[in-house]
């Protein structure tokens, strides 16, 4: 395993020409390279490698796979692509992000094959933390082009803007950036180019808790997470307000869409992935472990059932034997809870030893705050006073 992802990630690309005055290709980013776009695509390219066993793969071999069309149709709601009127807009949803990963040098063009352009894999550890989550593929993407602007000459500008946005920086930002865009590449259409801004300029303004883009004018306000994704509207962004019962707040959120059920069947088959058949709870077992069981039950608390920090990986018999009480799965035992939470903070303990970014320890206070609905645990906590505070919680 090697250590520190985000370094991984930033050296690959300053090995990379990213200069759009010298590569002079606009297509480093599109309309559809949103970061839950992008995850699922990156997701679905080493889906298709690892089960067909093959090192290359075209455009048209992804989107016909068999894990890509249930993402596009349980995740984005998109009919099928056996659908005549849908091909126009598969090719869209998987050819722009394919087109965003080749820039980046992560895949890269190598022929053709049935008339269709012929890519490999280059850096399958960047591709595998982009398809983790859309949280990752954001924090890639931002990255990337970060890296693009400065490789380009156009971080003065952008800074400028960032400094002190008001409508006539932003107009200033917009109007040189368009110009830099037909100057050196083939696209001579202030519209497109202005489409395309927009994928630049709010992943950079979110990253710095700033002001961006919105129907082409500068945005009213900071631009906010929900902003940036492609499917606009999610589950997780519905808070429950502090004085509302649970179970009001399970009411309003109405029946499982199949975008919410499809999230959280990624985010088992990453918990799975990352932690290679072994339990988390009893690490030197034999048995493989192949359920990734819900600390806090998903039915009790949905706003945490995709969240990684919240899902361990365990055996069929720690799940059904110990962690729900007589194999009902309704219901869940509170000393093997707290054995789940104890062994979870081992697993982001190592994870922030490696600077894997897989987990997250703000996050994993958020699960037991949420889970337990009492401020209980601090990010400025050690490991060490989590377990002892969790360990007096249940005990006492």
């Amino acid at each position: 395993m090697l250590k520190n992802i985000i370094t991984t990630i930033n050296t690959h690309l300053s090995n990379q020409e990213l200069d759009i005055r010298k590569t002079n290709n606009a297509r480093f980013i599109d309309q559809k390279c949103t970061p839950d776009v992008l995850s699922s695509v990156a997701e679905s390219i080493l889906e298709y490698l690892d089960t067909e066993q093959k090192q290359d793969f075209t455009i048209r071999e992804i989107w016909n796979s068999e894990f890509a069309i249930d993402v596009m149709v349980n995740k984005f709601q998109k009919p099928s692509p056996t659908d005549v009127g849908s091909r126009s807009e598969y090719d869209k949803v998987f050819s722009q992000p394919i087109k965003l990963l080749d820039y980046a040098g992560i895949i890269s063009e190598i022929g053709t094959r049935d008339r269709g352009a012929l890519f490999q894999l280059n850096n399958r550890e960047v591709l595998e933390y982009i398809s983790v989550s859309d949280d990752k593929a954001l924090k890639f993407l931002i990255n990337y082009l970060e890296s693009i602007i400065e490789a380009s000459g156009l971080k003065a500008l952008f800074d400028g803007f960032f400094h002190a946005p008001s409508k006539d920086s932003f107009a200033n930002l917009k109007e040189k950036y368009i110009q830099f865009i037909i100057d050196n590449t083939p696209i001579n259409g202030e519209t497109e180019t202005s489409r395309i801004f927009t994928k630049i300029i709010n992943p950079l303004a979110f990253s710095r808790k700033s002001f961006g883009t919105s129907k082409g004018r500068i945005s009213k306000s900071v631009i906010q997470y929900s902003e940036l994704f492609y499917n606009r509207v999610n589950f997780r962004d519905v808070q429950k307000p502090k004085d509302q019962p649970r179970k009001a707040y399970l009411i309003d959120l109405g029946e499982e869409s199949t975008s919410e059920t499809y999230q959280v069947e990624k985010a088992k088959r990453q918990i799975k992935k990352h932690h290679k058949q072994k339990s988390e709870t009893h690490r030197f077992l034999h048995e493989p472990a192949i359920h990734a069981h819900h600390i806090f039950m998903k039915s009790e608390f949905r706003e945490l059932s995709d969240t990684l920090e919240n899902l361990i990986l365990l055996t069929p018999s720690q799940h059904y034997s110990y962690a729900h009480l007589g194999g009902n799965t309704q219901r869940i035992s509170k000393p093997y809870q707290l054995v789940c939470l104890l062994s979870k903070i081992d697993s982001i303990e190592e994870s922030e030893y490696w600077e894997d970014d897989f987990y997250s320890k703000s996050k994993f206070v958020n699960v037991v705050n949420t889970g337990l609905e009492k401020e209980l645990l601090k990010n400025n906590m050690s490991f060490q006073d989590m377990k002892n505070i969790l360990a007096t919680e249940y005990v006492s």
